[in-house]
């Protein structure tokens, strides 16, 4: 049973939420995906589609290991890194899905074929760039050598990390060790984005706040029916995370990712991060915005598997 809990503005407790309200938080927590809605709770501006090479740009990069616990990596055929040596990676093409650009980057770049096992993370700035890590395994293909050199890449291979090669950058050397890590003790459950057609940046929100007399409160919006906090952000360069400050005048201790919601194609650019964070207080925070509220979850069950969720930090990172 949910019981609301309002804040000083607020209207008298609402009960016959309850079930919804859970099954939605299940739903999401179970690794699902619910409809992107048309309506939204915040937003930071009136909010404008976004589009692919025009106001927002995706990049997909593949972790790739063989047996040996070896990456694939390629070498640049761009002229201002010729020569140098990268993960698979590329930004998406209008109308793929994130696992098509990610196939096609890692087929044009080493000749490989591969199947995505997991996001390992996810890293943005603003809509303007926000990179999508995978961890992938090889399926098939040739690896390319330079007989077949072209404007993709040079030439592709095994690398053991000991050898010293001139790399296009050294931001790869924490995500290699990421997917060598998550392979051997994964750290979240395996997230691949779901198939959902949004225009915007949108964020749903499980925000809980567990309390010093062990009770959990979740943010939940004010409006009918009932479901959580629907955030929508408008094309920024910015970090996508700026519109929770909007709610929150304190960030969450901890936070994450637990889906990613995409599609591609006409109108369906956008993205939906499906997202949780705590908060440990004495009671809930005040919340700005009128249109959301805190609603106290008292379904045991379920409180313990968000706390656990919290406390063991099983989410996928997000880096801002």
């Amino acid at each position: 049973m949910i019981i609301l809990r309002p804040l000083p503005t607020s209207p008298p407790l609402l009960t016959g939420m309850s079930s919804a309200l859970e099954e939605e938080i299940k739903t999401l927590v179970g690794g699902g995906a619910i409809p992107v809605s048309e309506t939204c709770d915040v937003s930071s501006c009136t909010p404008r589609p976004l589009r692919l090479r025009h106001n927002a740009c995706y990049i997909v990069m593949a972790v790739i290991l063989n047996e040996q616990n070896e990456v694939l990596i390629m070498q640049e055929a761009k002229p201002d890194c010729w020569g140098s040596w990268y993960l698979p990676a590329g930004r998406l093409e209008k109308g793929e899905t994130l696992v098509e650009g990610l196939s096609r980057e890692v087929k044009e770049e080493t000749g490989l074929l591969c199947q995505p096992l997991t996001l390992l993370t996810v890293e943005e700035r603003g809509t303007a760039w926000i990179r999508f890590v995978f961890l992938a395994q090889h399926t098939g293909g040739s690896l390319k050598t330079t007989s077949c050199a072209d404007s993709e890449s040079l030439q592709a291979m095994w690398w053991d990390m000991a050898s010293s090669l001139p790399l296009r950058c050294k931001d790869i050397l924490p995500l290699i060790r990421l997917g060598q890590e998550y392979r051997r003790l994964p750290s979240h459950p395996s997230i691949l984005p779901a198939l959902s057609a949004s225009p915007h940046l949108t964020i749903r929100l499980i925000l809980a706040c567990l309390c010093s007399d062990g009770k959990m409160w979740v943010l939940k919006s004010a409006s009918e029916p009932p479901h959580l906090p629907f955030l929508v952000s408008g094309p920024c360069r910015g970090s996508i995370l700026t519109i929770i400050q909007r709610i929150l005048s304190e960030p969450p201790s901890y936070f994450g990712i637990l889906g990613v919601q995409h599609q591609g194609g006409e109108g369906a650019d956008g993205v939906c991060f499906n997202m949780m964070g705590g908060i440990h207080a004495s009671e809930p925070p005040a919340i700005t915005p009128e249109s959301l509220c805190w609603v106290h979850l008292e379904d045991e069950e379920l409180r313990v598997e968000l706390e656990q969720i919290l406390s063991r930090h099983t989410l996928l990172p997000l880096y801002s």
